[in-house]
C-alpha cells in the first residue's frame, strides 16, 4: 500500500507537470515551458555521519527524477514555476527511503509608472542531513520541509531614487520527534531607501523587523516541551557594485540585535552581513566567492547560489538531501567558493570549496527539573569536484565526487568525515 501511494505521487506529479503544456502553448512566447526525467546512482561513505574513531554505515542509492516548468514573459510581467519530484531508494538502508520534492512558483510584475516587483513562493521536502547540528544521533528516515514566501516591491521616486519594502515568511519542519527542537517559524518585514547614482552602483539602507519562534525550543522538565519566541531588528547596509563588465560586487552590513524569551543564550547583538564576488575574466571560466556570517536560521535559507537555485532543474543534482538546509546554530560564518570552466561547448567542470565556524548552544532538562545550557563550536570543510557533458541540447550527463570533514573541541559537536560520489543523466524537452 505504501508503495503504491508514493507511485501514485509521482504520477500525480508527472501529469500536474505535463498538463502545463497546453497552458503554456496558448501563450505568445515559444516553448517558455520544459519537462524531464533525470536518474542518478550515488554512494556515501557515512550515511549517518557517526563520529570518527566509530563504525560508519555506507550504501549505495538511486534518485529518480521528473521535473518540469515555465519561463512565460507576458508584457511587463514575468511568470515562472520550477519543479521536481525525486524518489531515493537506498540498496541496504531501505529505512532511508523517501519521497523528496522541489517547487518554485514566482511572479516578476511592473506596472506602466515606477511600480515593480516580486511575489514569490518556494517549498522543498528532502531527506535531513544527519550530523548537521547538535541534536541527537538517529539512523531512522528524518525528512526536512522548508516553505519560504517573498514579497517585495519597489517604487521609483525619481531616477536616482527608490522606496523598496518585503514581506518575508519562512517555516522548517522534520519528520522525526527528535528533531522538533530544530523546527521554526517566522516573518519578517524591511522598508528602506535605494539610490543609484550611476548605472554601476546602487547603495541602500533599510529597517528590517522578525518575529518568530521555535515551537519546541526545549525540555523545561521531562516530558514538557517549552517554546522560545524571538524577535530580530536589523539596520541593513547594502551596495551593488559592477567595477568593470567583468565583476559585480554585492554585500550587506546589518547591525542586529537578537532576544529570545526562553533561549536566552541564543540572544545576539552585533555585525552579520554577506559579500558576494561573481568574477568572469573570460567567456569560458567563472568564479563566485562568498561569505556570510550571521544566525543558523537565517544564513540555511541563504543558499549558495539562490534560494530557487535547487530548484531550476538545469542539473540533475544526486544527492538525497542536496536541498536540505538545516542549521540550529547560534551564529555560523562560512566561506564559499565555486569556479566553472567551459572546456568546450559540450564540456564544463565545477568545483565548489566551502568552509564553515558555527557558535552552537544546547539547552537541555536536568533530571532534577530545569535546564542547563552547554556552548562550543565546530569547523566543517567541504570539496567538491564534477563533469557536466552536453551531447545534444535535451541529453545532460554528470558525474561529482566531494568529501566533508567536521572537527569539533566540545561536547556540544563531534568530528566526522564522508566522502561522496554520484552520476547522473537527465533528458530535458523544451
Amino acid at each position: 500500500m505504501k508503495n503504491k501511494l508514493q507511485f501514485t505521487s509521482i504520477a500525480v506529479a508527472a501529469l500536474m507537470l505535463i498538463c502545463l503544456t497546453p497552458v503554456s502553448s496558448a501563450l505568445a512566447e515559444p516553448n517558455p515551458y520544459y519537462i524531464g526525467v533525470s536518474q542518478a546512482f550515488s554512494r556515501d561513505s557515512n550515511l549517518f555521519r557517526s563520529p570518527d574513531n566509530q563504525p560508519a554505515t555506507s550504501d549505495v542509492y538511486s534518485t529518480t527524477g521528473l521535473l518540469g516548468g515555465i519561463n512565460q514573459p507576458f508584457g511587463r510581467q514575468r511568470f515562472y514555476v520550477d519543479a521536481n519530484v525525486k524518489r531515493n531508494i537506498y540498496q541496504d538502508i531501505t529505512q532511508l527511503n523517501n519521497t523528496g520534492y522541489g517547487l518554485a512558483v514566482g511572479l516578476d510584475w511592473e506596472t506602466i509608472e515606477r511600480l515593480s516587483g516580486t511575489l514569490s513562493y518556494s517549498e522543498n521536502r528532502t531527506l535531513a542531513r544527519y550530523g548537521a547540528d547538535d541534536g541527537p544521533q538517529i539512523t531512522k528516515r528524518n525528512l526536512e520541509k522548508n516553505r519560504e514566501l517573498l514579497a517585495r516591491a519597489r517604487l521609483g521616486l525619481v531616477s536616482t531614487f527608490a522606496l523598496e519594502g518585503s514581506l518575508t515568511h519562512r517555516q522548517l519542519d522534520y519528520s522525526a520527534a527528535e528533531f522538533a527542537f530544530q523546527e521554526f517559524e517566522q516573518n519578517a518585514g524591511s522598508l528602506g531607501l535605494l539610490y543609484r547614482p550611476s548605472g554601476l552602483l546602487t547603495l541602500g539602507a533599510a529597517l528590517r523587523y522578525t518575529k518568530g519562534k521555535y515551537p519546541f525550543a526545549v525540555q523545561a522538565n521531562p516530558g514538557v516541551l517549552q517554546r522560545d519566541d524571538f524577535d530580530r531588528k536589523d539596520l541593513d547596509l547594502t551596495s551593488v557594485w559592477v567595477p568593470t563588465g567583468l565583476s559585480t560586487v554585492s554585500a550587506r552590513l546589518s547591525f542586529t540585535r537578537e532576544t529570545h524569551e526562553a533561549l536566552a543564550s541564543r540572544d545576539l547583538s552585533g555585525a552579520t552581513g554577506a559579500l558576494t564576488w561573481d568574477y568572469k575574466p573570460t567567456g569560458k571560466l567563472a568564479f563566485t566567492t562568498a561569505l556570510i556570517r550571521d544566525t543558523g536560521a537565517e544564513s540555511s535559507f541563504n543558499r549558495f547560489g539562490g534560494a530557487a537555485a535547487a530548484n531550476t532543474g538545469g542539473n540533475a543534482n544526486a544527492n538525497a538531501n542536496a536541498n536540505a538546509i538545516g542549521n540550529n546554530s547560534r551564529l555560523s560564518s562560512a566561506l564559499q567558493l565555486r569556479a566553472l570552466y567551459e572546456v568546450t561547448a559540450k564540456i564544463k567542470l565545477e568545483s565548489n570549496a566551502r568552509y564553515a565556524r558555527r557558535k552552537l548552544v544546547n539547552t537541555f532538562a536536568l533530571t532534577t527539573g530545569g535546564s542547563s545550557t552547554d556552548a562550543g563550536s565546530d569547523r566543517t570543510a567541504e570539496l567538491s569536484i564534477g563533469a557536466r557533458y552536453e551531447p545534444t541540447r535535451v541529453w545532460l550527463l554528470g558525474c561529482d565526487l566531494a568529501r566533508q570533514q567536521r572537527s569539533s573541541s566540545s561536547s556540544v559537536s563531534y568530528p566526522y568525515s564522508v566522502n561522496q560520489a554520484s552520476c547522473s543523466a537527465q533528458l530535458k524537452l523544451q
